[in-house]
């Protein structure tokens, strides 16, 4: 049946890839399930990008225990910024981005918070408020990564990042995705985020989404969003091919960020992609699959 799905969606020209369409066509045939959790589990996917030597932001505290959280005041005391993360959530849910100004803590937008309300936090993950499956997960602290100027007239706060399709392991279609005042600060389309279509040749913008339709300037501060030069476009694009190759899935998003001080550095891998960025490119994903590589 998946065969002749395929099959009938290969003569289909500038047509988007539907839900159904991506699960039959793509993700079904080629994502083993025994691979899912390569993806899912952020922790594991540090592991096998720490092995295959590509960068990543450093994790700094792992909590799988409610007892594992007497450590966390020691555990950041010292720490100017960080990430707290859910190791199995998903869509950014969960994900507290926070920041040291003198001697208060503040979240992203600049709301204060205390130990007690980053030690309820991490309970909650641990709780599975926001895993995928909605079982028990384990929270963790990573490094705050700070944002390059790509996207400084752009975006409001947060850290933008850029998304990857990879279909066999050939990039199919990118985007960047924007915070936005609305999106408070997180790179998320459905929060309200700007998602930027790329040129997968240049790494130049090409347009934009925003809450599902297409825009040519910000709503934040009105500045253009065609024409923007990625930097270390070939760089991210390398780094997408070689993250794909060792988490045994043959259709994958992978998101990258470029760090101002130590460049393109890979945070998440998704073995179910959502289908957002053909929105963003204004085009759809089956005329650019190569289906003649099944």
């Amino acid at each position: 049946m998946i065969r002749r799905f395929v099959n009938g969606i290969r003569s289909l020209n500038n047509v988007v890839l539907g839900i159904n369409a991506r699960n039959l066509a793509c993700v079904y045939p080629l994502n083993p399930r025994r691979y899912f959790p390569r993806a899912d589990s952020k922790l594991l996917c540090k592991q096998l990008l720490t092995e295959r030597r590509i960068p990543h932001p450093s994790t700094l505290a792992v909590y799988n225990q409610y007892r594992d959280l007497q450590y966390l005041q020691t555990d950041i005391e010292k720490l100017d910024g960080f990430v707290i993360k859910p190791e199995r959530g998903y869509g950014g849910r969960g994900i507290l981005v926070v920041k040291r100004n003198s001697e208060r803590i503040l979240q992203t937008g600049g709301k204060p918070v205390d130990i007690e309300l980053l030690r309820t936090h991490i309970y909650r993950i641990l709780t599975g408020c926001f895993s995928l499956e909605k079982v028990s997960d384990s929270g963790f602290i990573e490094q705050l990564i700070v944002a390059d100027d790509t996207f400084a007239d752009i975006s409001f706060g947060g850290l933008p990042d850029i998304r990857i399709i990879l279909y066999r392991q050939v990039p199919v279609m990118a985007m960047a995705r924007v915070p936005t005042a609305e999106s408070e600060g997180l790179a998320n389309l459905h929060q309200g985020a700007l998602g930027l279509g790329i040129d997968l040749k240049t790494g130049i913008t090409t347009g934009a989404v925003y809450k599902n339709r297409l825009v040519s300037h910000t709503p934040d501060t009105n500045k253009p969003l065609a024409g923007i030069q990625i930097p270390f476009w070939k760089e991210i694009h390398e780094m997408a091919v070689r993250s794909s190759q060792i988490f045994g899935l043959g259709y994958l998003g992978v998101d990258i960020v470029i760090d101002r001080w130590q460049g393109p550095m890979m945070i998440e891998v998704n073995a179910r992609p959502g289908l957002n960025i053909q929105l963003a490119n204004a085009s759809g994903l089956i005329p650019r699959i190569p289906w003649e590589a099944n």
